[in-house]
Parts: C-alpha cells; sequence; structure tokens
C-alpha cells in the first residue's frame, strides 16, 4: 500500500468577516470623499484605509499559513500513521508557545466531530476536533477547514485501518449447539 500524506489549511473563505470589513472600510472612505470633495485630509484617509487593508489581508496570509492539519498514513512506518495538528504564534517569537503540536496515532482516533455555524455550512468550511483514547478530551481542534466532513471521513477511513480488532471480537463466540446444551 502507498504512504499517505495530506496536509488541510483553514479556508481562504472562512475569513469572509475580516474581508467583509476591509471592503467596508474602502466603500467608507469612497463615500467619505465623495461627500467631502476637495477636503486636504482625504488623501491621507485613503492612505490610511489602504494601510488597514494591507494589514488585515497580511494577517489573514499569516493566519492560514501558520495553522495545519495533517494526516499521514504510511503502513511501513509506524511513526507516520497519525493526525498532527500544527499551530504558530507568531507574536510570541520568543516563547515555548511558538509553535505548539500536537500528534494522535490513528489507531487511538475515537472519535472525529464537526463543528458548523450557519454561514460555515454555506460556505462548506468547518472545525474538525479530534478525540483520542488517552485522554476522552477534544485534543486536535482545527478551525476553518475546507470540506470538513470530506476530511473526517478521509481520516476516519484511515483510522479503520488501524483500529483494535481484537475490540470487536472480544466476545467470545458460542455455536448455537452450545448454547442449547447449556
Amino acid at each position: 500500500m502507498e504512504p499517505f500524506y495530506n496536509t488541510y489549511k483553514p479556508a481562504w473563505r472562512s475569513f469572509y468577516k475580516l474581508l467583509f470589513i476591509a471592503v467596508l472600510i474602502l466603500i467608507l472612505a469612497g463615500a467619505v470623499q465623495h461627500y467631502s470633495a476637495g477636503a486636504s485630509w482625504l488623501k491621507f484617509m485613503w492612505i490610511a484605509a489602504l494601510v488597514i487593508d494591507l494589514l488585515i489581508i497580511c494577517y489573514i496570509a499569516v493566519q492560514r499559513a501558520t495553522m495545519s492539519l495533517i494526516l499521514k498514513d504510511n503502513p511501513d512506518k509506524a511513526e507516520d500513521q497519525e493526525v498532527s495538528f500544527v499551530v504558530c504564534h507568531p507574536l510570541k517569537p520568543f516563547s515555548s508557545d511558538f509553535r505548539e503540536s500536537v500528534e494522535i496515532g490513528l489507531a487511538n482516533i475515537v472519535h472525529i466531530k464537526v463543528g458548523q455555524t450557519m454561514m460555515q455550512t454555506i460556505m462548506n468550511i468547518g472545525d474538525v476536533i479530534i478525540t483520542s483514547s488517552g485522554t476522552g478530551t477534544e485534543e486536535i481542534y482545527a478551525h476553518n477547514i475546507p470540506s470538513p466532513l470530506k476530511v473526517r471521513d478521509e481520516i476516519q477511513l484511515h483510522a479503520r485501518r488501524y483500529s483494535n480488532p481484537s475490540a470487536a471480537s472480544s466476545t467470545p463466540s458460542v455455536s448455537p449447539e452450545a448454547q442449547q446444551a447449556q
């Protein structure tokens, strides 16, 4: 079987609120210019609006680049049979919290949940929440992943290969003849 590696990042469309604010700032700047024609401060207002919009776009790009949900399934390497979640905090460059990583072995996945608001459902984005058998708490919480149901199904498909088959057959099988004899 071939090794499988896939990385999921937040969707660009998941930043719809921030993109709406950026467009709204430009519209307000245009409205102010329209009703205040000839004012000398208009040039500075446009520069400020463009700088704020540029900062919003940079923030979105950094947020998207610093978070990854990674599915690794390599049957030949036990260390490459996991789901990992990596997030970097660029505002903490000298802190031990700069890069956080959580790994859950595919065999240890207990539950995968998808959370979506109504707007996320419309945009086909959502939060993928993974619980492991080690703690029973939600260990991975990946925000704004595109096609979250498809991602959940893909992780479940790979996790089933490593799930404990002895749990299903832990009850001893008794033939019908043996049951009647008892």
